[in-house]
């Protein structure tokens, strides 16, 4: 994982957020890690193949993604809302992951995305790829979004 591809996803989380929730994130931390495993109890998983391969994992607590889901449908009742959080947080993860994956491929490459898939709770069992990872943490006045980036290099056959 090249520091370079975590810089794309922290520009794409960076601008995502302000353009489409007004969100304001700040780099906290970057560590490597041998797993894209989450660490907060909801997470965004992502998949990419192509030029590149992996697992892109977005995590974050409860509240930021209740507030991530009132800022996407303001005009819904609190009960309401609670049935869309996995859509409004899904989709931020589809957009930030879109926008870098974009940005990474370039003019002469391609990469495809797996739609994303949101699971919540602190004790669920999910097989991760085992690849080096960066783990990105970015924090806002509402919460704290952490980015684990598992990606290769595909290896080109000639």
């Amino acid at each position: 994982m090249k520091a370079e591809h975590a810089n794309v996803f922290i520009r794409s989380a960076v601008e995502v957020f302000r353009k489409e929730l007004g969100i304001s994130l700040s780099r906290e931390s970057l560590k490597r890690k041998e797993t894209p495993v989450p660490s907060l109890p909801v997470s965004i998983v992502l998949g990419i193949t192509g030029a590149m391969r992996g697992q892109v994992v977005y995590s974050m607590d409860h509240s930021f993604a209740d507030e991530i889901t009132h800022v996407m449908v303001p005009n819904k009742l609190p009960s309401e809302r609670r049935k869309l959080v996995n859509s409004a947080v899904g989709e931020i993860g589809n957009m930030v992951t879109g926008q870098a994956s974009i940005a990474l491929a370039g003019q002469d490459n391609i990469l495809h995305l797996t739609p994303p898939a949101v699971f919540t709770g602190k004790d669920l069992t999910v097989d991760f790829l085992q690849v080096p990872t960066v783990c990105l943490r970015l924090l806002s006045e509402m919460g704290m979004l952490e980015i684990n980036i598992g990606l290769i290099e595909s290896e080109v056959s000639s």
